[in-house]
């Protein structure tokens, strides 16, 4: 097999991975439109689809390999719960034990924890969770063009002259 056969297969193989984080992403579109399209939560009034602002104290932090926080402890009145941060670097330092903010609950799920400014996408959030494969899905399928076009390039450069005679 040539190497310009070898690129072309990886190609195939990027686009492939792309399409289908491509179709998990979109697959998330209409939740993303839901929970952008809800409505704060108006005290005594009953709507299953608003999102709700409840206070929380941050009572710990779980750490990743390398350090980052990718979990966060709280209280929520007076009850434990646990969320874990979505894809993405913001500054984690004000998620200390004893700190306090609101957390957005919509669906029954933590989509949002706001503590001193800084807004968190939990891995709850639909919004965080189609960033991921959305930027596989861009990556894998311009690594297959990429890829595609350099196998074009190698096929030309190695072509053999045909004997005409």
């Amino acid at each position: 097999m040539s190497d310009g056969a070898v690129l072309a297969i990886a190609g195939v193989v990027c686009l492939i991975l792309g399409g289908i984080a491509l179709v998990y992403s979109l697959s998330l579109d209409s939740a993303v439109r839901d929970l952008n399209s809800a409505l704060q939560c108006q005290r005594g009034i009953q709507v299953t689809d608003c999102r709700e602002q409840r206070p929380i104290e941050v009572t710990g932090v779980g750490t990743g390999r390398y350090g980052e926080v990718n979990a966060v402890d709280f209280l929520d009145d007076g009850s434990p719960h646990e969320s874990h941060l979505a894809f993405g670097s913001k500054d984690t330092s004000v998620l200390q034990p004893g700190a306090s903010g609101k957390a957005t609950r919509w669906h029954g799920k933590y989509t949002n924890l706001d503590v001193g400014g800084i807004d968190f996408v939990t891995d709850e959030n639909p919004v965080g969770q189609q960033r991921l494969p959305m930027l596989i899905a861009v990556i894998g399928i311009c690594f297959a063009l990429v890829l595609w076009a350099a196998s074009l390039a190698w096929n030309i450069m190695n072509r053999r002259p045909t004997n005409q005679g």
